[in-house]
């Protein structure tokens, strides 16, 4: 992979914890409001509130998200990176662009 396509995949990478940042505090805060509002009513259940639960389970998916993009940044300029952990070979660098966590190309996926 050439510096030019791995900068190509830090810039694309730093945009996407960006934007999951932004994502996380609008969830935050909204769940922050659904808990306020079920604190003022005695007949709220999680049944009654589906909403809350998933966007619990989104806050929780976009954190795990960036913890995983942060290890890809900071193995990036390792030698392993873009290397199939299974093959060997490079991962070609349009699946690293579609996935920048791959760790195994298509063929041994």
């Amino acid at each position: 992979m050439t510096l030019e396509e791995k900068e190509i995949l830090r810039d694309r990478i730093i945009q996407e914890i960006s934007a999951l940042e932004k994502s996380i505090s609008t969830l935050s805060e909204l769940i922050s409001g659904e808990l306020q509002s079920d604190a003022n009513d005695w007949f709220t259940t999680k049944e009654n509130n589906p909403s809350k639960e998933i966007n619990i389970l989104a806050l929780e998916k976009g954190k795990q998200k960036i913890v995983l993009l942060r290890s890809v940044l900071s193995r990036i300029n390792t030698p392993e990176y873009g290397i199939c952990v299974k093959c060997n070979k490079p991962i070609p660098f349009e699946r690293l662009k579609a996935v920048p966590s791959a760790t195994r190309c298509l063929s041994c996926r």
